[in-house]
């Protein structure tokens, strides 16, 4: 299983989008690792095996038996070598029919083996593969994490996107660039708070509410569980905005707790989702 896991992260390391949709990313998963799996004989295999082996013996014994039994009764003209067991006839059919109805028996047990062992064998690859694309896609996590999905690559709507500011701008003028952006994504209500008594909310809007770390190092699960906390009372959607990263606890909390993260930069005109709730509302919008 883990290296199967290795082998998905292989995937997520190298593969070209690092936005691919999970469904493509699986279908690729099934293209290069299905063709790799080889599986040892599992006890079901086996079992298969034996039933198969059994059948072949019981219903060759079958056919030898009901062979001797039509023979030993032809006339000794005929077949004057098997004239001996003209006695043993009544014994042999029945030992023929005893050993058909085996044969019936085995038949059937077989195909139950065979037919368990193919599930069996189909749950094991599911599994693989499924191992496989979990770690393609925590590889793929992790580029995201790093890298983002720039706006201008997907459809705005709303005002003009904010003109890039060469000096940078204060954390006051980061929380009045984030709600520019907002309004560029289709939260055209979005505006700044006031400077104290807002809860950890920094830009309101009418669907929205958002919450700015203009930082230089990363930011960590504090700030985005205080502000999941905040919009689990007031109904509105959490967005994140900060200029630096996040770190990886904050992400998978992010991601449980319905939390967009994004990462602006003032000097650049950018703005980066950074998970897959941020990642949605990039293409849809805010609207």
């Amino acid at each position: 299983m883990n290296s199967a896991q290795d082998a998905g992260a292989k995937i997520g390391r190298t593969y070209p989008d690092v936005w691919v949709p999970d469904e493509v990313l699986m279908k690729v998963v099934r293209a290069q690792i299905g063709p790799q799996i080889k599986l040892q004989k599992s006890s079901e295999d086996r079992k298969a095996e034996e039933w198969g082996a059994t059948f072949a013996a019981v219903t060759t014994l079958a056919i030898i038996a009901g062979a001797l039994a039509v023979l030993a009764l032809l006339p000794e003209s005929v077949v004057p070598v098997f004239w001996y067991l003209r006695d043993w006839s009544p014994l042999l059919g029945l030992g023929s029919a005893a050993l058909v109805l085996l044969s019936i028996a085995a038949g059937f047990a077989r195909r139950r083996a065979e037919r368990t062992a193919r599930t069996r064998h189909a749950a094991s690859v599911r599994a693989l593969l499924e191992a496989a694309f979990h770690g393609a896609q925590r590889a793929l996590q992790k580029r995201r994490q790093k890298q983002g999905m720039p706006l201008d690559q997907h459809n705005q709507r709303g005002t003009f996107a904010p003109d890039p500011m060469r000096l940078g701008v204060t954390p006051r003028g980061a929380e009045e660039l984030v709600a520019q952006w907002m309004r560029h994504l289709g939260e055209a209500s979005a505006s700044v708070t006031a400077f104290t008594g807002d809860g950890g909310v920094d830009v309101v809007g009418a669907r929205y509410i958002a919450q700015v770390k203009h930082f230089t190092s990363n930011v960590g699960v504090a700030p985005i569980r205080e502000l999941a906390g905040v919009a689990a009372t007031d109904g509105r959607g959490p967005l994140f905005f900060t200029s630096t990263g996040y770190a990886p606890g904050a992400v998978e909390f992010a991601d449980r707790a319905g939390v967009a993260l994004f990462v602006y930069s003032a000097e650049r005109r950018e703005l980066l989702g950074m998970n897959g709730r941020a990642k949605t509302l990039m293409i849809h919008g805010l609207g």
